[in-house]
């Protein structure tokens, strides 16, 4: 058993210190990503009704053409998909 207690808010400060470091990266890479055009696999799953994995098996498979995916090496190579339907 875990007892451990969490200080949630040095986890949430923790994390939105990463979080701008990444956007800080990407804009000193010359990246800008309009989150309302880009959405990650999860999120186009959830927003589109299918799961994760037919997502990236439509990403494999060409069926949401290359030009509307984005990989940013800056955050693990992160995977966004152009926020539109495919089928």
């Amino acid at each position: 058993m875990i007892t451990e207690k969490m200080d949630l808010d040095r986890e949430l400060d923790n994390f939105r210190q990463k979080s701008n470091r990444s956007v800080q990266l990407l804009r000193e890479a010359g990246v800008v990503v309009d989150t309302t055009e880009w959405l990650t696999i999860k999120r186009y799953a959830e927003r589109y009704g299918v799961s994760t994995q037919v997502v990236t098996n439509w990403i494999n498979r060409g069926v949401i053409p290359a030009d509307c995916v984005m990989e940013l090496p800056e955050l693990n190579n992160l995977r966004l998909v152009k926020n539109q339907a495919y089928r």
